[in-house]
């Protein structure tokens, strides 16, 4: 039941838009990554950033249950957006690793046209059992090639506090 409240809420729950344009706050030099680099402009989804510097999503995706204790901020490339309410994206890294973030409590959305910009997440990681209905949900919202559930039945998602998008 509670599977189809999901597919219920992510078609017809009203999304909010942005919260501002705004150029987060760049990572220290150590953690330096594109997707904070100044003088880019910025679209903040959901709450304003709690996190003060961002890691590149290959260090947090290569172990994610080191970077579980708390919120995580990262920085990667949107491969993949919801078409239908921008309520999850795919996060994906140089090295192959991929990660779905879905926003936290359906509260926001992000743009559907942000496949393949920069982004910068927070929020905190859980490890999930793989739902194959889930995994058919969000193929029907858009998802296509290959999926980061796919050949796994346990996967790391990010719920996401913090979306911000170049």
């Amino acid at each position: 039941m509670t599977l189809l409240t999901l597919f219920v809420a992510c078609s017809s729950t009203p999304m909010a838009g942005p919260s501002a344009t705004a150029t987060p706050p760049a990572p220290p030099a150590a953690t330096a990554a594109p997707a904070a680099s100044a003088g880019a402009e910025w679209t903040l989804f959901g709450a304003p950033f709690a996190v003060g510097s961002a890691l590149p999503a290959s260090v947090v995706l290569s172990e994610p249950q080191s970077h579980a204790t708390g919120p995580v901020r990262m920085t990667g490339e949107l491969s993949e957006v919801c078409q239908k309410a921008g309520c999850w994206a795919v996060v994906r890294d140089d090295a192959g690793h991929a990660i779905r973030i879905t926003m936290k409590d359906h509260a926001f959305g992000i743009a559907k046209d942000a496949t393949g910009k920069a982004c910068d997440v927070e929020g905190t990681l859980l490890q999930k059992p793989v739902d194959p209905a889930t995994v058919a949900h969000y193929k029907s919202e858009g998802s296509s090639g290959t999926a980061p559930e796919d050949g796994k039945s346990q996967v790391w998602e990010l719920v996401a506090t913090t979306v911000a998008v170049r």
